[in-house]
């Protein structure tokens, strides 16, 4: 019945792909409405409103029953521009906590009274997402030029090692445009100060550059995260990340591509080094206003931890999905991480996007999914996963959408007993939001 209901699914919606881009200290977009404040400064004011269900069976399991919720977010900010060159902007979002960007309905305190004294309570906690100043003019030697400052969202290109654009990072980032076509960047941000333990110290330094040439584009990046008795008194982390990516043009079709290579190593009696890797291949296309996308994605694994060697492709990801709706984002992938992206992790995608009515737009993303290296005696099939979303466009800046997967589980999660029963897990979600 499962299998014919992830069948159905696929007939319903229709193929999609999500491109993916560089950004580094890019903000949260949002509709907004401005008002003009003194001084000539204006200020815009913005929000969101978000409310979602889900129903998701992803245990694996036959016995167990599925799980369902309902949660919320708010969002609320503030832009200020205070002259054509310096900006600030303030942005809080409501959930249970600074690492949750969302409330749970029915889930906390109870402010009910009588026999029945369940309910009646606040939702969520207001905490910063975005607190930041912008700077930028004509700067050294006259060319444009500026300097970012505060809480912020942070990703490296296509994100496969690193993304934290849900919640952001304390961080420094300066800029420059020596040409129009050329954009240079160097970043510095904390990561932690005495979370881990009291003394423990994690920054990370990141030069990068953007080129946008005739027809193509290149960028790339290198990235250094000096973790100081981040494992313990005397294990500290060196870790580098180099990026190398480009796209071109070749009409009717985009072709894109994505190296990234990591070395390093953690201290200690005897040192452990990084030797992880990601490649990614990518080719888009539009036909008949459809987006079509093929897609190849492999990141390293490691099934012998023996020789001082951490061989998986390292990820610094947010709990959002990076490409599989099921297998990464509601399931421990085959590094046995959830939200942990490509580690030890390869696929290949086949897509498409497009518009129904004026008012209607789906998209439906197809994975073969395999493991990069298992033990002995584990399989590599991870399965196939079909990935719908649908969106209706009610009113302006309200949308609401269904979305969800179902993964043909494979033989990887017998976790090599044979005569193990695993079951197919699946996902499905829908939500309103307006943006204000």
């Amino acid at each position: 019945m499962k299998r014919y209901l992830a069948l159905m699914l696929g007939v319903l919606f229709v193929l999609g792909f999500a491109a993916s881009a560089f950004a580094i200290h890019a903000e949260i977009p949002s509709e907004t409405q401005a008002v003009v404040a003194k001084s000539k400064t204006q200020i815009t004011l913005g929000g969101e409103i978000r409310a979602r269900g889900e129903y998701r069976e992803v245990d694996f399991n036959t016995d167990t029953p599925g799980d369902s919720y309902y949660d919320s977010r708010v969002r609320l900010s503030i832009d200020a521009q205070v002259t054509p060159n310096t900006e600030g902007f303030v942005q809080v979002e409501a959930g249970n906590g600074d690492t949750k960007d969302n409330y749970t309905w029915g889930v906390g305190n109870n402010g009910a009274t009588g026999i029945y004294n369940v309910g009646n309570a606040k939702r969520g906690q207001f905490n910063l997402l975005q607190a930041w100043i912008l700077y930028k003019g004509s700067g050294l030697l006259g060319v444009p030029a500026g300097v970012k400052v505060g809480h912020m969202p942070l990703a490296l290109g296509n994100s496969l090692f690193f993304d934290h654009t849900k919640f952001g990072d304390d961080a420094i980032v300066f800029f420059v445009d020596p040409t129009k076509e050329l954009h240079v960047g160097l970043l510095t941000a904390k990561f932690g100060e005495g979370k881990i333990n009291a003394a423990d110290d994690n920054d990370a330094y990141v030069g990068l550059f953007v080129y946008k040439g005739q027809g193509f584009n290149l960028s790339g990046d290198i990235t250094y995260v000096d973790g100081q008795r981040t494992l313990g008194p005397d294990a500290n982390i060196h870790f580098w990340n180099f990026g190398l990516r480009g796209d071109a043009k070749v009409d009717p079709v985009t072709l894109r591509a994505d190296v990234e290579l990591q070395t390093g190593k953690v201290t200690g009696e005897p040192d452990t080094k990084f030797r992880g890797y990601a490649v990614l291949l990518g080719a888009d296309a539009k036909m008949s206003g459809i987006n079509l996308t093929a897609e190849f994605a492999y990141g390293s694994g490691d099934n012998d931890n023996t020789d001082n060697k951490i061989k998986s492709f390292v990820t610094s990801l947010g709990a959002d999905p990076h490409f599989t709706y099921v297998y990464e984002y509601r399931t421990a992938n085959a590094c046995g991480i959830q939200y942990g992206g490509l580690c030890n992790t390869w696929y290949i995608k086949l897509g498409a996007a497009g518009d129904i009515t004026k008012e209607i737009s789906a998209s439906l993303n197809a994975y073969l999914l395999r493991a990069a290296k298992t033990p002995s005696g584990v399989d590599k099939e991870i399965g196939f996963e079909l990935d719908p979303k649908i969106v209706y466009k009610i009113d302006r800046n309200l949308s609401y959408w269904v979305e969800g997967g179902y993964l043909f589980a494979g033989d990887f999660w017998k976790n090599g007993d044979p005569n193990k029963k695993v079951d197919d897990a699946y996902a499905i979600r829908h939500g309103i939001m307006l943006s204000f």
